[in-house]
């Protein structure tokens, strides 16, 4: 590339695509004093939540049946669930990243244990 970068610029992609991607921009760009942001990465290499190349979350917000798992670096990871009003309630918080299937399965279960069927964003007002 043709951009060139002094120590402790930052490096900020907007939907780079995969992380193949973000490891060629860094390798090429990034430097250990430079700041290496990745936003609105619309695409994924990962069933999980975030990256599978140990690149740190900043700001992630994802959305799962009956909620959203939240982060703000350098706070947890958090699950929270979207009740029928639309409100949110925050039902865990992770210091580590969790397991995507096993926050989805928190959510998704204690949605149905108190709304049962009733707690579908689709269909507020229908029934």
């Amino acid at each position: 590339g043709d951009a060139s970068m002094k120590r402790g610029d930052s490096v900020i992609m907007v939907n780079p695509g995969g992380e193949e991607t973000w490891d060629r921009l860094f390798s090429t760009y990034g430097s250990p004093s430079s700041p290496f942001v990745v936003m609105n990465n619309a695409y994924s290499t990962t069933y999980g939540l975030g990256n599978k190349r140990g690149y740190e979350e900043a700001y992630y917000l994802k959305r799962i049946s009956k909620g959203w798992i939240f982060r703000q670096y350098p706070g947890p990871w958090q699950a929270y669930l979207e009740k029928p009003d639309n409100t949110l309630e925050l039902l865990a918080s992770y210091k580590e990243k969790p397991q995507l299937n096993e926050v989805a399965a928190l959510v998704r279960d204690e949605s149905f244990s108190r709304y049962a069927i009733n707690n579908d964003r689709w269909m507020s007002g229908r029934l």
